[in-house]
């Protein structure tokens, strides 16, 4: 709006302005006439409430894709890399957004929720074919 007020000259810009002026001046009656801003802020607090709900239904989900991310920038741990949860020990074969794939001794595979990384994985050899 600024820049078709600057392109305008003499009378054509003091009417622009007085136009401008004059329809916020009429915008904010008409809000006032019809109760709009209470809507709007029922809105508004409607919409913050909403979102607290969903982020908090979404909050371990929204853990493990943080930590998948952070898995995935983390160079020391990598596929092949051999860990250890709750006695069980395998090799890492994929890395996901919400898990990591491991595939154990014994043919099984292993899912492993990314946040559990933090908590309760033990790394115990890394792949030694893996370049530097």
């Amino acid at each position: 709006m600024s820049s078709k007020l600057a392109n305008l000259k003499g009378i054509r810009k003091l009417l622009g302005l007085a136009s401008v002026i004059i329809v916020g001046i009429e915008l904010a009656f008409l809000g006032r006439l019809f109760d709009l801003y209470t809507i709007a802020a029922s809105v508004i607090a409607s919409v913050g409430v909403a979102f607290a709900l969903v982020s908090f239904a979404l909050q371990n989900h929204l853990k493990n894709m943080v930590s998948g991310i952070g898995l995935y920038l983390n160079k020391r741990i990598d596929i092949g890399d051999i860990v250890k949860m709750d006695g069980k020990k395998g090799k890492i074969i994929e890395f996901h957004l919400m898990k990591t794939v491991a595939i154990m001794d014994d043919g099984r595979f292993m899912n492993i929720l990314n946040l559990k990384f933090n908590e309760i994985i033990t790394l115990i050899s890394h792949d030694n074919s893996r370049k530097k």
